[in-house]
C-alpha cells in the first residue's frame, strides 16, 4: 500500500454523534413499540365463540394440540432413554 493512497474519513462532530444517537434511540423505541403490540396481540385472550359449532371446533383443536404435545413428549422421552441405555 502506498502512503499516498490514504482513505479520506469523514470528520464527525459531537453534534453529529448526538444526532445519530437520538435517531437510533427513536428507531429503537419504535421497534420496541411494534414488538410490544405484537406480543399483546399474540397473547390476548381469544374472543368468545359466536355459536356452538365454533365452540366445539375450538375445544377439539385445543384437545388435539394437547394430545399432540403429550405424544411428542412421550416419543422424546423414549428416544432419550434409549440413548442412555447403550
Amino acid at each position: 500500500m502506498n502512503m499516498n493512497d490514504t482513505v479520506q474519513t469523514e470528520i464527525l462532530t459531537l453534534e453529529d454523534l448526538q444526532q445519530q444517537k437520538a435517531e437510533a434511540l427513536e428507531e429503537l423505541r419504535a421497534q420496541q413499540q411494534i414488538m410490544a403490540d405484537t406480543a399483546r396481540n399474540l397473547f390476548a385472550p381469544i374472543a368468545p365463540a359466536a355459536d356452538k359449532g365454533t365452540a366445539i371446533m375450538r375445544a377439539f383443536n385445543t384437545g388435539m394440540a394437547v394430545f399432540d404435545g403429550v405424544m411428542l413428549g412421550v416419543k422424546l422421552m423414549r428416544k432419550v432413554r434409549k440413548i442412555f441405555r447403550r
